[in-house]
């Protein structure tokens, strides 16, 4: 995977989970093949394998794509992911033969017992629990690569993963929908979509991966840019104005622009704060919103206003108008 493919929209929060359903097919795939060519297990051991298999693919998937996403060394991405993925197998398949015995021994009372290891049985009564501890495995395997940060929200995540893998597996196989009818496409698109939800509700790609940039769009100084705060990831204040020394973005008097106009702030949580330094009209504008930032001289400090990507200030007055926008950028664009 790479940063600059993955613009700052909403669709980067869903970008992993794409790459963990491509690792969780490649997984059902696998899996697959050795049934039809020697499968080392014995029929009883279908499902903890299939579910095993899964969850270790999603939880090394999604390890892998961050790792590939901060350019982390290969021999560290690899040991971290094989950690993710032995746990999250290990986890899985055990808890899949503890839910298979309590249910047994639970249902040995009105004689269903074995409809639970019947590995033909396509019923999401008996295989949400599962489904939802396969997620649940995987997760714990992620969390412990991350050093338990989110690891609440890791195995929750894996957990709702698993149930929703499980309505798809069993709408695509459940007999009674004429549009299915099919284990095989089932396996599939249950793989798939657990995968999908997985790397979806665990871990999207951080805003820590991508810095705030000012971009001019007036024809004086038509694409010259500047970074916020760039590689370095700290505290940081950039000005803006005509000033012939010390500014950061120097831009003409003769678009309305004064010697100290504005400065952009990032603090070390990574918000981005515009300020209005002077009397000149200073305007944000953005969807359905417009910010006055004109300095206020009864006022103890400037007046300021949170930044997001694609923000576009307005600075001078109307004739005469330098037009900057605020863009996020991935941190090792130069």
């Amino acid at each position: 995977m790479n940063i600059y493919l993955i613009p700052y929209t909403p669709f980067r929060h869903v970008v992993v989970g794409f790459a963990c359903m491509a690792f969780c097919l490649a997984a059902w795939w696998l899996v697959l093949s050795l049934t039809w060519v020697w499968a080392p297990w014995s029929v009883e051991w279908d499902g903890a394998v299939f579910l095993g298999a899964v969850s270790a693919a999603a939880g090394g998937g999604s390890v892998l794509a961050e790792g590939s996403l901060r350019r982390t060394v290969l021999w560290k991405r690899a040991l971290l992911a094989a950690l993710a993925t032995s746990v999250a197998a290990l986890v899985s398949i055990g808890m899949y033969w503890i839910w298979a015995l309590v249910s047994t021994q639970m249902l040995a009372s009105i004689g269903t017992e074995e409809d639970v290891l019947d590995p033909s049985l396509v019923s999401l009564r008996y295989r949400w629990i599962a489904w939802m501890t396969t997620g649940f495995g995987a997760g714990l395997g992620t969390a412990l690569v991350r050093k338990l940060r989110g690891g609440f929200a890791h195995m929750v995540g894996g957990a709702l993963a698993g149930l929703g893998g499980a309505a798809v597996w069993f709408a695509v196989g459940y007999p009674k929908f004429a549009f299915a009818q099919d284990l095989f496409y089932a396996s599939a698109l249950g793989s798939a979509a657990f995968g999908l939800f997985f790397g979806a509700f665990t871990w999207g790609v951080p805003d820590d991966l991508y810095a705030g940039w000012l971009r001019v769009l007036t024809v004086t100084r038509h694409g010259r840019r500047i970074p916020i705060d760039g590689l370095d990831n700290g505290l940081r204040e950039r000005f803006v104005g005509h000033f012939p020394r010390g500014l950061d973005l120097f831009l003409p008097a003769e678009d309305g622009v004064l010697e100290l106009h504005a400065s952009v702030l990032v603090n070390r949580q990574q918000e981005y704060r515009l300020r209005g330094l002077t009397l000149a009209p200073t305007v944000v504008r953005r969807f359905l919103e417009r910010v006055d930032l004109s300095y206020d001289a009864s006022r103890p400090a400037p007046l300021e206003t949170r930044l997001s990507s694609g923000d576009r200030i307005v600075m001078g007055s109307k004739g005469r108008q330098t037009v900057v926008e605020f863009l996020m950028l991935p941190r090792e664009e130069r």
